[in-house]
């Protein structure tokens, strides 16, 4: 009997494991049935619900991903930018070799000896603008460029005279350098150069200096120094090391330095092959080579003390196709403005410049409900000016009253007369245009069609041009003036450009405009008078390639430059053959 009773216990305790065993399977899986069926919903998913999340709890759960999600993104960018300042940071304390900077720089000193009224007035007046939104807060560009800087005065202060520390060849200090040379350009192509090289120094932690002598434009007098407690001009003003015209005693050309990696890279990891690329200067002649953006290169380039840059070409755009640049890149721009914060917050005009851009809005614009900015370039001078300027001042009229811009214009009769200007210094123009150009064309023309003819709108109508040389010229205050009208144009709501011009380039990026080109095509049956403009970003003029040439990366090697990178495109037809950034959005914020 009691071994009956002891089997019949354990039979029924098996029966009890087995229940709760069956039980908690049971639960585990109507559970994961049940999260499974939630994530499928929240994707979209689920069998017995194909479309958005409809249920509170759903959508909750959906909005706590999405935040969750948003988070580890917003991580990743603070851990990039952390990287890319604790970078900077490391090059600067090798820099200083120990010494305090505090024992030498001295901040207010420094900023009463450089003035820079447009450091802090620039900013308010683009904020100010009716119909553009102001550009986004960027406090992770802000810390990068003030450790940049750091670097910069570090660098300068340690080698003293940069010539002399070239000339001999040192490398004492733990700098590395890059060298803008321009040669004679015009303002938009020296600036568009500036930035791009500028670019590249920061992303390589290069110190950027410009070279120029004393028979050329000093940039000191229609820019403001861009780092604080140093300066970037005056590199080899005897002009004993530059120009770059080939191969010399001072510079190696790229193209050799190139092959020189070809062969460190058959040499393998053994000190020939480092001997082959511990370069002290190399040249970079008119644009960087095609496998200058190029991963594997970069990393050979590191050897290199100085890189000299003898060019004209916004060579910009290309940076966003090498990987290494990418994540930085992509973390302090976000929507691509790279080239609008660049001028902005780098190529500040110098006081002279500035003053005339405030006299200038003061005088004629700041009252103005609505502005329009119009920039006219012909080729070759008088003699495409002859030809084309009433075909082009009649196509920017178009342009204008087409898209909303400028009001159309009545006939006059004797009971319909034009809008009388405003009293002087009571009421506002409603609209006003500025032009710039070598040439009066534009300006005589919409003068005379709102001067004679009332508009159907009642809106008054002003058009302002300052200067029309007739031909381009050098010169400090050329410069200055020239930098005044940019800058004029760039505070506009609406701006229209002409193409394969970089002075218009400029404007378009100082302000973050999305212009529209004039078209100075002769056939425009289709197209009409003017084309909107794909980004803010300037075209990279004829670029050697419109491929990836990084022959040590294979999976992208002679891949097309926009099938890899989509927000690389090339410029329109309407502009000039070359390649962009397409910028995410302008800042224009309605249309007129």
């Amino acid at each position: 009997m009691s071994t009956s009773s002891n089997e019949l216990k354990a039979y029924r305790s098996t029966i009890v494991v087995l229940l709760l065993i069956f039980l908690y399977a049971y639960i585990r899986f109507t559970t994961d049935s049940e999260v499974k069926s939630s994530v499928e919903v929240i994707k979209g998913t689920s069998p017995n619900e194909q479309t958005d999340c409809k249920t509170t709890v759903c959508q909750q759960q959906s909005t706590k991903l999405e935040a969750a999600r948003k988070l580890e993104v917003a991580h990743e960018k603070e851990r990039v930018v952390r990287a890319f300042v604790a970078e900077l940071q490391e090059a600067t304390r090798l820099a200083a070799g120990g010494e305090d900077e505090n024992a030498w720089y001295h901040k207010a000193r420094w900023n009463r000896e450089n003035p820079c009224l447009s450091r802090t007035e620039m900013p308010q007046m683009y904020a100010r603008r009716k119909f553009v939104r102001d550009l986004d807060p960027n406090p992770q560009w802000k810390a990068v460029l003030k450790e940049y800087a750091k670097l910069h005065r570090t660098c300068m202060h340690r080698i003293g005279d940069p010539t002399a520390y070239y000339l001999n060849r040192n490398t004492s200090i733990n700098c590395k350098f890059a060298v803008i040379d321009t040669g004679k350009v015009g303002l938009g192509n020296r600036l568009l150069v500036f930035a791009s090289v500028f670019a590249y120094s920061l992303l390589t932690k290069r110190v950027v200096l410009v070279a120029q002598s004393g028979t050329e434009v000093l940039e000191s007098s229609w820019l403001c120094e861009p780092f604080e407690g140093s300066s970037w001009g005056h590199f080899d003003p005897a002009r004993k090391a530059t120009p770059f015209h080939g191969e010399n005693q001072y510079w190696n050309r790229s193209g050799s330095f190139l092959n020189r990696i070809d062969e460190a890279h058959r040499l393998g990891n053994s000190s020939a092959a480092l001997s082959l690329v511990e370069d002290y200067a190399v040249a970079n002649d008119q644009q960087p080579d095609s496998r200058f953006f190029c991963d594997t290169e970069q990393e050979y380039y590191k050897n290199v003390t100085w890189v000299y840059f003898n060019s004209c070409f916004n060579f910009l755009p290309k940076f966003f196709t090498v990987p290494s640049f990418r994540p930085i890149l992509d973390v302090l721009f976000p929507d691509r403005m790279v080239l609008t914060r660049i001028l902005r917050d780098v190529m500040r005009p110098a006081d002279p410049a500035w003053i005339r851009v405030k006299n200038i809005n003061r005088g004629y614009l700041e009252h103005t409900n609505r502005h329009l900015g119009v920039h006219v370039r012909y080729d070759y001078r008088i003699g495409d000016y002859n030809s084309l300027h009433e075909t082009i001042a009649a196509r920017v009229l178009q342009c204008a009253i087409a898209n909303n811009i400028l009001p159309p214009v009545q006939e006059s009769t004797s009971d319909n007369k034009s809008a009388p200007a405003p009293p002087l210094g009571r009421d506002p123009w409603d609209i006003s245009v500025f032009v710039a150009s070598l040439y009066e064309g534009v300006k005589s023309n919409l003068t005379e069609t709102f001067l004679r003819h009332p508009t159907a709108t009642g809106d008054s109508v002003q058009v302002v041009q300052f200067s029309h040389e007739g031909n381009q010229k050098f010169g400090d205050d050329v410069y200055q003036e020239a930098l005044a009208e940019v800058l004029t144009l760039s505070l506009s709501d609406f701006l229209f450009v002409t193409p394969l011009s970089t002075f218009s380039g400029i404007a378009q990026a100082y302000g973050g405009l999305v212009p529209w080109f004039i078209d100075f095509r002769p056939n425009i049956t289709e197209s009409g008078p003017c084309t909107r403009a794909q980004t803010v970003d300037v075209c990279f003029q004829v670029p050697f390639d419109y491929n990836i040439k990084c022959p040590y990366d294979p999976e992208r090697h002679d891949k097309v430059i926009s099938d890899v990178y989509p927000e690389i495109q090339q410029c329109l037809d309407v502009d000039t053959k070359g390649l962009q950034v397409i910028t995410e959005n302008d800042l224009s914020m309605v249309q007129a």
